[in-house]
């Protein structure tokens, strides 16, 4: 598959990757349809690396070179094992933070996000928007409705960031 992988600051490269297999348990096999460029994909670009991992993730194991793109859409190809979220041929949003679900302080108390091992899909994860497929967990992606074109559906995370912000924002601040 091709794929825009981080090299370096400045060293971005298309390349040939092998296809990524079948997803294991719990996870799902994407193809891509849409991917947005974030500002942090941006600050990677010209003064990286600032989040993508010159040694392996603690969590995920991912370093560079780092496949891009965290802000993605695409259609359900493969489904591993336990697996009930979605089904093949459904349109996917991914959301992209990867965390312990299951044996971390934070995530054994429902505060996922909080966890020290947080990572990134298309940042500090194997997988990454800006390739022909990626594979992710079950929980990284949300069905769309048809009413949603697969361009909008790659904006579902960068639109909730920006209403995460603009609802946390109080007078006076």
């Amino acid at each position: 598959m091709k794929a825009l992988r981080f090299h370096g600051k400045g060293d971005l490269r298309i390349e040939s990757l092998p296809e990524p297999g079948e997803p294991g348990p719990g996870q799902v096999r994407i193809r891509n349809r849409y991917c947005g460029i974030c500002g942090t994909d941006v600050h990677e670009y010209t003064g990286g690396p600032v989040f993508i991992c010159t040694h392996p993730h603690p969590y995920t194991g991912a370093h560079g070179p780092q496949i891009l793109g965290h802000e993605f859409a695409g259609t359900v190809e493969a489904i591993g094992d336990g697996v009930t979220s979605v089904a093949v041929g459904d349109r996917v949003s991914v959301q992209p933070l990867v965390m312990p679900r299951t044996g971390e302080y934070f995530a054994d108390r429902g505060f996922h996000h909080l966890s020290s091992l947080v990572a990134v899909i298309g940042l500090s994860h194997q997988s990454g928007g800006l390739a022909e497929h990626a594979i992710v967990n079950d929980y990284n992606v949300a069905k769309v409705p048809d009413a949603l074109s697969d361009e909008e559906a790659a904006m579902v995370e960068p639109a909730a960031v920006a209403s995460w912000v603009i609802g946390s924002e109080r007078g006076g601040q």
